[in-house]
This record gives structure tokens, C-alpha cells and sequence, in this order.
């Protein structure tokens, strides 16, 4: 057994899960998501103080404490390279990011996912997702932690958390999704085409929370209908198999149907909620929370609904 801690901070919220990892899979053991009006999540030493504040009001866990960096500070590039071993392939990566990024690679740290992908010919060729950041964004981020007294074990960005959690959920097979994952104040849209990020998108600056639900959920299928334009425009890839909705509307109902409707592509809706009352899934509520019924506790567990990407975190550790 070994406990992950997975902290996002989006803005000037705060979601954190603690989580069990067992031989039978994921148990949730305590969960925080919180708002704090006002606070500027650029500056360090209020976040810091109330990243502290929140865990040791609720006894979270510091071990294993795993991250997502703004994915402002984040540039992702996508690029083909031949099958070669993984002792050569970070060398590889870097020679290629040396000639995509806007600054010195020496002046940034970057991570990469890859799938093997064989040709008619059986020619072998590998689909490279990488993710660069500035070290002083990483160094800056740090500090937020660092002042909380908190060891960050990893940091990843969101469109790795997402491309987890469309893995987890397809047994490791996605076909051709849009994962569209809808906070307070962005819309993060990410499109995986046969197990590797094909696209992806952030719409900045919004504030759904303030608006009806009307208004939201009419924004956010214009946004997925601009973006799907954009991303067949020119092109010749075969029609998406469906959109997957996360975040704050996720456990409205009629929200995927609405969405649906106005796109024309199948649309469905996944929380934690509804991982956890899948049977399909081995994600569970540990002994801490067994004694709770999330039918009967709905606004105690409710917070979940929004903390998708926080899952994505831990997903294959």
C-alpha cells in the first residue's frame, strides 16, 4: 500500500486528493476542493500560506505529493522520431525541442510521452508529445511548495493528467476522443487519435460559475464546435468517436445530451463519482470514507465532480 497526494491549484482554487494505491487498485482517503475569494494565484507567499493552512486543517497527507504546473507556463509539441531505445530517446527529444522552442533549452526542463505506432511497410516510428517549461516558472512554482514545507515528488502538466485518464477509463485504447475538462475560469480541450495527444486547446478568462446554466453550457458548445472546426479544417482524419465532458457541470444532468445536441458528436460525462459507483473501475472509497453513502451524502462528496484532472495525477503510479 502507498499513499499519493495529488495538489492542483487552478487559479484561486485549491483540489487535492489523497489516495490509497493497493494491489486491487485506487481507494479514495480524503479529498479537499477549495475556493479562496481574492487570492492571486501568482502570488507565492499567499498561496503557499494557504496550501498549508488547507492541509493541515484536513490532515492531508505530505507524502508522495504529486503536482500540475499552469498550463500557461507549459508549451506541448507533437513530432514523429524512429523506434530507437529509451536510453537514446531523451537525447533525442532534446535535439528536436532544441529546434521547436522560442527560448534556449538550457534555460527549461521538459518531460515526453510516446506510443509506438508500425506502418503498412512494418516501419516502426514513434509519436512524441513533449512538454517544456521555463526553469524559472518550475523554480517559481516550487516555492509555493517549498514554503508550505511540502517535497514535491513530480510535477506534470494537465494534458499528461488528461491523457491518463482517457487511458484508465478505455483500458489503455482510445480510439479518436475530445476530452473537454471545464473549470471556473478555462475550458481545457484536449483530442487523443489512437493513444496519442493529436491536439489540444485552453480557452482563458472565463467565469462560468457567475453565468446560468444556460449561458455556460451554450459558451462551451460553441468553444468545442470552433475547436473541432479548426482541428478538421485542411485535413483527413476520421470522424471523432465521441466527447468526453469533466469538470464543473459534469454531474448536471442533461449537460452531455445539451452538448450533444449542439455539436453532433456523442457526448458523456465522467466524474470520480462516477468511477467510484462503477463497477467497472477499480476505484473505491477507502475505510476512512466507507461509512459514507454517496448517494445519501451527495453535497459532502459533490466537490469531486470538479477533480477530474487532480485524479489524472495518480492514474498509473
Amino acid at each position: 500500500m502507498k499513499i499519493f497526494t495529488a495538489v492542483e491549484i487552478d487559479y484561486n482554487q485549491f483540489k487535492i486528493l489523497e489516495i490509497l494505491k493497493k494491489r486491487r487498485g485506487y481507494f479514495l482517503n480524503n479529498f479537499v476542493n477549495a475556493t479562496i475569494d481574492g487570492l492571486d494565484y501568482r502570488d507565492i507567499s499567499s498561496v503557499s500560506m494557504n496550501l498549508d493552512k488547507i492541509m493541515n486543517e484536513n490532515k492531508i497527507s505530505r507524502k508522495n505529493i504529486i503536482t500540475s504546473i499552469n498550463g500557461s507556463s507549459v508549451y506541448s509539441f507533437n513530432f514523429f522520431l524512429p523506434n530507437m531505445p529509451e536510453s537514446d530517446l531523451r537525447i533525442a527529444v532534446e535535439y528536436e525541442l532544441k529546434k521547436l522552442l522560442p527560448f534556449p533549452i538550457s534555460q527549461c526542463a521538459f518531460d515526453y510521452i510516446y506510443i509506438e505506432k508500425t506502418d503498412e511497410s512494418g516501419n516502426s516510428t514513434l509519436s512524441i508529445t513533449a512538454f517544456a517549461s521555463k526553469e524559472d516558472d518550475i523554480k517559481n512554482f516550487k516555492e509555493i511548495f517549498d514554503r508550505s514545507g511540502i517535497k514535491i515528488k513530480s510535477i506534470e502538466c494537465k494534458t499528461v493528467s488528461i491523457y491518463n485518464n482517457i487511458r484508465y477509463i478505455n483500458k489503455n485504447q482510445t480510439g479518436h476522443l475530445l476530452l473537454c475538462d471545464i473549470g471556473d475560469k478555462s475550458i481545457k480541450i484536449v483530442i487523443i487519435l489512437n493513444n496519442a495527444v493529436n491536439f489540444e486547446r485552453t480557452v482563458d478568462g472565463l467565469s462560468l460559475k457567475n453565468q446560468n446554466y444556460d449561458e455556460a453550457s451554450s459558451l462551451i458548445a460553441d468553444e468545442l464546435k470552433r475547436t473541432i472546426d479548426f482541428y478538421f479544417a485542411g485535413k483527413s482524419l476520421p470522424s471523432i468517436d465521441g466527447i468526453i465532458l469533466t469538470g464543473i457541470f459534469s454531474g448536471k444532468s442533461g449537460f452531455d445530451a445539451k452538448i450533444s445536441e449542439a455539436t453532433a458528436f456523442r457526448a458523456y460525462s465522467v466524474s470520480i463519482l462516477n468511477l467510484i459507483n462503477s463497477e467497472k473501475y477499480s476505484f473505491y472509497l477507502s475505510k476512512k470514507l466507507k461509512n459514507r453513502n454517496i448517494d445519501e451524502d451527495y453535497e459532502f462528496f459533490k466537490p469531486l465532480e470538479e477533480m477530474w484532472t487532480t485524479f489524472g495525477l495518480i492514474i498509473n503510479r
